[in-house]
């Protein structure tokens, strides 16, 4: 049943639309970039004109690292005036133990690929693809009667459960394809990945709340959090398609649950504790680079007497929602659809 539902999402429009919208992102993935750690370009507005940096790159590259570790070394001698500044001191001093930023070493492959990997606009290219597909897993069968027939069959459970499987294995091998189209793509314009065992402070330009990872560390943490994100909307399009009757609703629950907690930070009523949890997890904010949540200390918040990192807490809801879809998913299949 695995294969049928496969082959009915190739032969659908949807299918080519998705087509066409991975060649664009993979266009415009291919010309997007951060500025480089050897590269100085800025916009003088006293001056009004754009400067360009002309020194000798290896220059340059050092001048800014010296500025981080200097930020760096700053926090680490200031006197803790809260809880907050006690802990970024406690990080900036291991870093600063694991990689005292003496020296320059080539970065550009992983700053270019930190930068493409949770993109703005490829993220949501990604996840217009998973809602389109997704949101018709179970209603193009009601509309188009298929529905009663198909549960009417024997291999009913099959036919729903592979619809489960669908919408957690989708994002999955569309991000893996957008992960390695990436890397090849950064690889022939910047050379092979090297010196990815430094700390992440050197491919930042947010140095002093980078917490004491390895550059490869914050590029994988980067990778979980964004499919964890396009795993957790999969997940609910396909809830959404299961309790809709048209195409139009499920696409519309599918956009209100990306949306839901953004607009919920909006209620400026809620515990404080929550409104912060949301404007630093919410989809849309995360998506469009807006909150970084990934190998950032954002601070951090109580809750029965433990401290939480809401870096940490973030990821870990992210989880707990693709946890808590699979279930209401299971729900749908097992004690809605199959009376």
């Amino acid at each position: 049943m695995l294969r049928w539902e496969i082959k009915k999402i190739i032969k659908e429009k949807t299918s080519i639309i998705a087509l066409v919208l991975l060649v664009v992102m993979f266009l415009q993935i291919s010309f997007m970039k951060p500025m480089l750690e050897t590269q100085n370009e800025y916009f003088d507005e006293s001056k009004n004109e754009y400067f360009i940096d002309k020194r000798d790159k290896e220059v340059i590259a050092n001048e800014k690292l010296q500025d981080k570790v200097g930020q760096i070394s700053e926090i680490i001698k200031s006197i803790p005036s809260d809880g907050e500044t006690k802990a970024l001191s406690k990080i900036s001093n291991e870093k600063i133990k694991l990689d005292d930023g003496s020296k320059y070493e080539n970065v550009d492959f992983y700053k270019v690929f930190s930068y493409r990997v949770d993109f703005g606009l490829s993220i949501m290219i990604m996840i217009i693809i998973l809602v389109m597909i997704c949101s018709n897993l179970y209603v193009d069968e009601q509309i188009s009667n298929v529905a009663p027939i198909m549960l009417s069959s024997k291999n009913k459970n099959k036919a729903l459960n592979s619809k489960l499987l669908i919408a957690i294995f989708l994002p999955v091998i569309l991000y893996a394809v957008y992960i390695l189209g990436t890397g090849i793509i950064t690889y022939i314009q910047y050379g092979k990945p090297l010196n990815g065992s430094l700390q992440a402070y050197r491919i930042s330009d947010i140095a002093l709340l980078i917490k004491p990872l390895t550059i490869n560390q914050y590029v994988i943490g980067q990778m979980v959090t964004s499919l964890l994100m396009l795993m957790g909307i999969s997940l609910a399009t396909l809830f959404s398609s299961f309790i809709s009757d048209n195409s139009v609703k499920s696409i519309g629950l599918s956009v209100g649950f990306i949306a839901l907690a953004k607009i919920l930070t909006m209620f400026k009523f809620l515990p404080v504790k929550v409104l912060q949890l949301l404007a630093i997890g919410n989809y849309v904010d995360v998506m469009m680079g807006m909150s970084k949540i990934s190998g950032f200390y954002n601070g951090s918040i109580t809750v029965l007497s433990k401290s939480l990192d809401l870096s940490n807490l973030c990821v870990s809801i992210y989880s707990l929602i693709a946890v808590a879809l699979v279930l209401g998913n299971i729900y749908c299949i097992k004690k809605v659809l199959t009376k």
